[in-house]
């Protein structure tokens, strides 16, 4: 995954749905299938658009990129501050 692919799966997930379920998407112990439901009642998403936040989450996580996925979450002008202190939180954990 190169860094246009990262930016392209971010942009699909959203940056801040990436920092706020980061536990999640990279929890094993949370099947397709619950994120899905969950995702659906906390956020409202489409069924589609849920399947697409988890499957572009996973390639992130499978490709090693996550932590670069933060560096471009902390370093954006766009999103609220409690965003971008989570994925700052987020790296330090990592």
């Amino acid at each position: 995954m190169d860094d246009k692919q990262l930016e392209r799966s971010l942009h699909s997930i959203g940056k801040a749905c990436f920092v706020k379920y980061y536990d999640l998407f990279q929890n094993p112990n949370w099947s397709r299938e619950d994120l899905i439901e969950h995702l659906m009642k906390a956020e409202g998403y489409y069924e589609s658009g849920c399947k697409t936040r988890i499957s572009q989450s996973k390639r992130i996580f499978d490709k090693n990129r996550a932590l670069d996925a933060l560096d471009i979450i902390i370093n954006s002008n766009r999103l609220p501050v409690e965003i971008i202190e989570k994925a700052r939180k987020l790296k330090i954990q990592k």
